[in-house]
């Protein structure tokens, strides 16, 4: 198994990556700058090259399997794909996050989290290695397999993990009509997404009342909050106020950031936009 990811560089609009071995272009709106080395930018196995209807494919230059098997530490690993929409599989960009879900105490009993658009799971992932029991949620059956398939490569099959194929929305709902409590919630919601039966979400809409929600949803021992999001006009400061809103705590036990990922070079590819609340 090759072992791990690296972004190499990135600009004009694009990014270098390095997939288990692989190097792939892919593209990034966030890199308006010009490329830091173009000499690294040679010798590439695949390029995913976008069109004008706002999808695109990758162009191949070496045979490059169907999945690419990664570690991100010593105990996850993850099945990587080249996917037609030019996505890999995971956000890189995440691991200050995954790193502190990892870490988070868990009390007198194991804490009970809420992952909600929780893709391949690698958040679902990091949070049952540190023992929480997980209720992972995501609209898309393909990605719940996916992520399913990410617990068996990291031995996490066993874990305490629900495994849910639901509109988000409306899952959150039947979660408050049963009296459910969680200690933790993660959402990384996107901007525009359809549910499980077609339902559309619209993050400047939809938000708002789904927080509504999940707020009836704490426990008494109610512990963090990871908010994330890749959305114009919902900066670190909007989303951190908007926590800010709903949890009435001292400020030190709020973050709010700019998600990056540092390249072999040193700098940092911008990646979205991250408020956390981390009670002590």
């Amino acid at each position: 198994m090759k072992s791990s990811y690296s972004l190499l560089d990135s600009g004009d609009l694009e990014k270098l990556e390095l997939l288990g071995g692989y190097r792939i272009i892919r593209p990034s709106l966030n890199s308006f700058y010009k490329k830091s080395d173009p000499k690294l930018w040679s010798g590439v196995d695949a390029h995913y090259i976008k069109n004008d209807r706002g999808s695109g494919e990758w162009k191949f230059f070496s045979k490059i399997p169907e999945i690419i098997k990664i570690s991100l530490n010593k105990k996850i690993q993850i099945q990587c794909k080249l996917t037609p929409f030019g996505h890999i599989g995971f956000f890189p960009e995440q691991q200050e996050n995954w790193d502190l879900l990892s870490g988070i105490s868990r009390g007198k009993r194991p804490l009970e989290v809420l992952n909600l658009f929780a893709y391949s799971g690698v958040s679902t992932l990091y949070s049952a290695m540190n023992g929480m029991n997980v209720c992972h949620v995501d609209a898309s059956k393909g990605m719940v397999d996916w992520a399913r398939e990410n617990s068996r490569l990291s031995n996490l099959e066993n874990s305490n993990i629900r495994w849910i194929v639901d509109d988000v929305q409306k899952f959150v709902m039947r979660e408050t009509r049963r009296g459910r409590k969680y200690d933790g919630f993660i959402l990384d919601p996107p901007s525009f997404g359809r549910g499980a039966k077609g339902e559309i979400w619209k993050i400047e809409k939809d938000l708002i009342p789904l927080l509504d929600s999940l707020m009836e949803l704490r426990s008494e021992e109610f512990r963090f909050v990871f908010l994330s999001c890749h959305t114009s006009g919902f900066s670190p400061l909007t989303l951190d106020r908007l926590l800010k809103s709903y949890i009435s705590d001292s400020k030190e036990n709020f973050t709010e950031l700019e998600l990056y990922v540092r390249d072999s070079l040193g700098n940092k590819l911008p990646g979205g936009f991250c408020a956390r609340y981390i009670a002590d």
